[in-house]
């Protein structure tokens, strides 16, 4: 598959780097494996590719696809639900020894994640099986105790992700969680924290929190995916307004694609940039969140 950008957007999306991108081999159907996008990504100009796997360590894999598709970076990490064992600085510690970027809190075995969807899981996305599976019901990962202290495990994931100088992405943690975790985490050193789409339905934060997390020192990472039909049609103008608010500097452009039913990831960074524009972000606060900042916050810059 050969994608085709319009004349005047090739200058625009040269040099892209996509923080959030899902690609097979996944638990959830995926239109395209990782090799495939990457290529892609490569033939229209993109810099950079951070990979997502809700249930694995991918940043082991991330070899074969370098070798497979030369003349792109291509990233992965670990997100930590249950299928590495929830919280867990070994799986951590393994990730990080395979060059991974990113280390997530939990997001769809995370307590707010099971409490706001009614499930562990995507409730448009039906597994390999194309059915939804009976499983024992599980007890969502909560990172704070009863006194609404950070948990010790998050203590040591965060050194790991401090010593390392790698991304920690919040992931779908309540907003209570996410204040919580930020906060213990430039306590303990992490440069690079980002707050995971939060305009999506399980991570709703105000402008006023985005503003909050920001001065904290966190990144803000604004999704193509909510304002899709596919998904909950958040109004852009909204996004936009929060991007202002927070400053396109403490900001990220991400699309969160590669479901079946949604836009190619590439087209829908396309159509994310120019949505923006028409919401008034300026071009150069377009390229400092798809281009300048994602770039810092790989280390790659």
């Amino acid at each position: 598959m050969c994608l085709e950008l319009p004349e005047k957007d090739k200058e625009l999306m040269r040099g892209v780097i996509d923080l959030h991108v899902h690609a097979t081999p996944d638990v959830f159907e995926r239109p395209y494996d990782e090799s495939e996008l990457a290529r892609q990504a490569r033939d229209v100009g993109y810099r950079a590719v951070l990979f997502k796997s809700h249930a694995v360590i991918n940043a082991d894999r991330m070899y074969y696809v370098r070798k497979l598709v030369p003349g792109i970076d291509v990233f992965g990490g670990v997100v930590l639900n249950y299928t590495v064992g929830g919280i867990n600085p070994k799986a951590v510690e393994a990730a990080l020894c395979w060059n991974a970027k990113e280390v997530w809190m939990p997001n769809m075995h995370a307590k707010n994640h099971i409490e706001v969807e009614g499930v562990a899981s995507y409730p448009q996305l039906k597994g390999l099986t194309k059915k939804r599976r009976n499983i024992k019901e599980i007890k969502g990962i909560y990172i704070l105790n009863s006194d609404g202290q950070v948990i010790p495990e998050v203590y040591e994931v965060l050194d790991l992700i401090a010593d390392a100088d790698v991304i920690l992405g919040t992931c779908h943690l309540s907003l209570v969680e996410t204040f919580a975790l930020v906060k213990v985490a430039r306590e303990r050193g992490v440069k690079k924290i980002l707050v995971t789409h939060p305009e999506w339905e399980v991570t709703d934060f105000s402008t006023e929190d985005q503003i909050k997390l920001a001065d904290m020192g966190a990144i803000m990472e604004h999704c193509f995916v909510p304002l899709l039909p596919s998904d909950r049609r958040y109004d852009p103008k909204l996004m936009a307004k929060s991007i202002k608010k927070v400053g396109a500097e403490r900001c990220v452009m991400a699309t969160d694609l590669g479901q079946y039913y949604n836009t190619h990831p590439i087209e829908g960074m396309r159509q994310f940039m120019h949505i923006m524009m028409d919401c008034g972000i300026s071009k150069k606060e377009i390229e400092i969140m798809t281009k300048y900042k994602p770039a810092q916050l790989l280390g790659i810059s």
